[in-house]
């Protein structure tokens, strides 16, 4: 082969390699400073270089007076969300706050390196018109509650949407109706224009005396991730998952097109961003909710504690009979959420507890003596554990005048700290797994508590057993939430936000813990925005029965894949490099 042959050879195959790779910084393909100066003109100058957040606390950029104030307000949410690559929970941090006696380095690592600071709807439009001319990997970011690392992407252009906000009202009437007589709702609605997170919503719910189902977290935004990915609340058991509120919403699609998504346009679309997850399918900017009625409510709150590894087995016994408990809790209309440990890494409340299992149940609707009388059975059974070799058993109840006072008092109104990573999985747990064989369920808490202290953080749900709440055929919001009682989240705390230091954790969850909990419940699945990132049966757990139809609907609203973000409909068409890099599969 003659040498000017093999040189266009070379050159073909590197132009190919380029058209199916994203470009990304270094390459003679990226954009020059001169491109990025005409499309910052283009959004009105709202284009932002990205750099690390604690950049500043480094030799060479250092500045001790930003440092400080970084340090202050590094496990603040509401600092995290206001920087464009802050991160509530980063899985992992290429520029973590200094710390001594550690060589912790500074890079931009897996994050953005240019950000669209989004004020209105053609700034996103713009933004994609130019990633896709420039061969750019986009992301979308709203608050960056995120620990799946679908808002992140090395080499990336952002689409960032928390200073979109175009404001949000309060109706009471269901304004889809109108055009959409299929809509149903005949009740009072919300309409979120923006990227508003549920702290900007709670207050303005409660002062019109209405619930709206948002996270128990109020940092994520309203419009993002959460409701799109399905969303948990303590109103759940009550009115339904999150995704299931939605009555319409307004998308910017990959074309650059803004559409509206309800039950009588797009009818394919409303069903996948109803619970097929964020960044997935199209930018969501507005969209309109079911709102309720508040209603007076009581708590009825248990505490099991216990000290020492000799108490552990009875410990499990009174955690066996909580968790068989469930499913009538359910069907007497009490939910709520809980925690528990075997063995934690340092003693918990005053009485120095180091196996504990807390839960706070309500009972919408009902009052103190009315929630006393109907958990009283329950309560029997569970104070036999009460025991004098240490194990102790606490009840107690409560009353609200609305559903906020309580959400409100369950945080006292603070926001918990953020930044912490954990090796994190979950399993939705039916009615068979909780009561079908006590035997089993024993034997199972043995198995889960062997190993590292594992931090369990329970969502009991019980829509497996609500009366007036079903699965909608309309949403993609994942079928085992509605086939089940109790979400049972699983971590174990990080010191670092390295990986790969806790590569054994990862591996421990996913190699043992993982399939004893499949064993337990195989038909249920995990909630996907609290899930592990590397969980390799995504498909199922993720999305289940709904998976095949949310490909046709990723294939016909983006037929290139635009759209991208790991264990997302789609992603099976990409591959991500261990230099970073999104290539074609």
């Amino acid at each position: 082969m003659k040498p000017h042959t093999v040189s266009l050879v070379l050159s073909n195959l590197a132009s190919l390699a380029a058209a199916t790779c994203k470009c990304t910084p270094g390459h003679a393909c990226w954009p020059s400073l001169e491109e990025w100066s005409r499309f910052n003109s283009s959004i009105g100058g709202q284009l932002i270089q990205s750099s690390p957040v604690a950049e500043a606390c480094y030799s060479g950029p250092k500045d001790n007076a930003a440092c400080q104030n970084i340090e202050k307000s590094w496990t603040d949410d509401v600092f995290q969300v206001s920087q464009p690559i802050g991160y509530a929970w980063p899985l992992n941090l290429s520029c973590p706050l200094p710390t001594p006696g550690l060589d912790t380095k500074c890079s931009i690592g897996n994050s953005p390196v240019y950000v669209v600071n989004v004020t209105c709807e053609e700034d996103i439009t713009r933004g994609i018109k130019f990633a896709q001319e420039k061969n750019l990997r986009l992301v979308v970011k709203s608050t960056g509650h995120d620990s799946q690392q679908r808002s992140t992407g090395y080499g990336s252009l952002s689409i960032w949407l928390h200073n979109f906000r175009k404001g949000f009202r309060f109706q009471g009437h269901n304004p889809v109706l109108a055009t959409c007589p299929k809509s149903g709702w005949k009740g009072s609605t919300l309409t979120i224009n923006g990227g508003y997170s549920w702290r900007d919503i709670y207050p303005a719910a409660q002062k019109q005396g209405l619930i709206v189902i948002g996270g128990l977290d109020r940092g994520p935004c309203s419009t993002g991730g959460w409701t799109q990915g399905g969303g948990h609340s303590p109103g759940t058991h009550y009115f339904g998952i999150g995704a299931d509120q939605v009555l319409s919403a307004r998308v910017v699609l990959a074309s650059g097109k803004i559409v509206v998504a309800s039950p009588c346009e797009n009818e394919d679309l409303f069903f996948a961003i109803r619970g097929g997850g964020g960044g997935t399918f199209g930018v969501v900017t507005e969209i309109t909710v079911k709102t309720y009625p508040t209603k007076a409510l009581s708590t009825i709150n248990l505490i099991v504690g216990s000290k020492g590894d000799e108490t552990v087995p009875k410990f499990l016994d009174a955690v066996a009979t909580i968790y068989s408990l469930l499913p009538g809790l359910s069907k007497k209309g009490f939910a709520g959420y809980g925690n528990w440990v075997v063995r934690a890494l340092s003693p918990i409340t005053a009485k120095n507890y180091t196996n504990l299992y807390g839960q706070s149940w309500t009972l919408l609707g009902a009052t103190q003596q009315e929630a006393e009388n109907l958990f009283q059975p329950f309560k029997e059974e569970i104070v036999k554990h009460q025991s004098e070799n240490g194990l102790e058993v606490t009840v107690s109840s409560g009353t609200f005048r609305d559903y906020f006072s309580y959400y409100y008092s369950m945080g006292n109104g603070t926001d918990s700290a953020v930044g912490g990573v954990s090796a994190l999985a979950s399993r939705l747990l039916d009615t068979e797994a909780l009561q079908g064989n006590r035997k089993d369920l024993r034997k199972f808490l043995d198995s889960i508590t062997q190993g590292s202290a594992v931090y369990h953080t329970l969502i009991h749900h019980g829509l497996e057993a609500a009366a007036d709440v079903k699965a909608d055929p309309t949403s993609a919001v994942l079928p085992g939430w509605y086939k089940s009682i109790l979400l049972d989240e699983f971590e174990i705390p990080m010191n670092t936000t390295d990986v790969d230091a806790y590569a054994g954790s990862f591996e421990y969850l996913r190699n043992e813990l993982v399939p004893l909990y499949e064993s337990l419940s195989p038909d249920t699945g995990t909630y996907m925005n609290e899930a592990d990132w590397g969980n390799m049966n995504w498909k199922k757990d993720f999305f289940g029965s709904h998976w095949d139809r949310l490909l046709k609907v990723k294939t016909r609203y983006d037929p290139e894949g635009f759209f991208y973000c790991p264990k997302c409909v789609g992603s099976d068409d990409w591959v991500e490099n261990k230099g970073g890099s999104l290539c074609r599969a």
